[in-house]
């Protein structure tokens, strides 16, 4: 929507709210998730194929650790990857939202890993960063000031030479996110370790049990 004036022309552009933007997040957390189980599966099934025919009790295949990094790093594979790519990940394609430069270009590789880094910062403290977004009048997260991102909708577009007036699609409801984000705050990064933790032994036990019916 434009506004007319003597001078010049308003472009007014929606920002996406906390809400919309959380549960973009929660379904690429779940996809991660899936794809996570799958690798720790793979990682622990050759890991003891490799033990049944080089075996050396004093040194174990460091196979939590393992999954750990692989989990990071198919994360950083498919957020930078997909910012890169179209500003969306599966989560904002769905949910009609992308990301784009405080100007409205298309955001750089160098860009979308200086965003990861933010993600992960705006996490460490309590997920303060993420919380951020739903008081920001651009809507924009720490990860986002880092940056120097916007998420805005599919449709939307905007260049740096246009005047634009940005209006967040929630306004007025930050008690509700925030009590949410203290839900969150409490209960992801407790499940988050629990399954880091519990992910590498459980596998182990599964393709164990797995190798040993077949050579049973």
């Amino acid at each position: 929507m434009t506004v007319d004036t003597k001078n010049s022309t308003t472009l007014t552009v929606t920002v996406a709210g906390f809400g919309r933007r959380l549960v973009a997040t929660l379904i690429d957390g779940l996809l991660l998730g899936f794809f996570t189980f799958i690798l720790a599966f793979v990682i622990g099934f050759v890991a003891l194929l490799v033990e049944m025919f080089n075996y050396n009790p004093n040194e174990p295949a460091p196979i939590d650790q393992l999954i750990i990094l692989c989990a990071a790093i198919l994360s950083l594979i498919y957020y930078v990857g997909s910012w890169t790519k179209s500003g969306q990940t599966l989560g904002k394609t769905l949910l009609g939202l992308k990301i784009v430069n405080a100007n409205g270009t298309p955001i750089s590789g160098g860009k979308a890993f200086l965003r990861y880094i933010g993600y992960i910062i705006s996490g460490a403290v309590f997920s303060l960063g993420f919380l951020w977004l739903a008081f920001d009048s651009k809507r924009q997260g720490w990860h986002d000031k880092i940056a120097g991102t916007l998420v805005i909708y599919s449709d939307d577009r905007f260049s740096p030479e246009d005047n634009v007036e940005f209006v967040p699609s929630d306004p007025g409801r930050n008690w509700v996110w925030l009590i949410i984000w203290i839900v969150l705050a409490i209960g992801a990064p407790a499940l988050l370790v629990a399954s880091l933790w519990f992910l590498g032994p459980v596998i182990n036990r599964t393709v164990s049990g797995l190798l040993q019916g077949l050579s049973g």
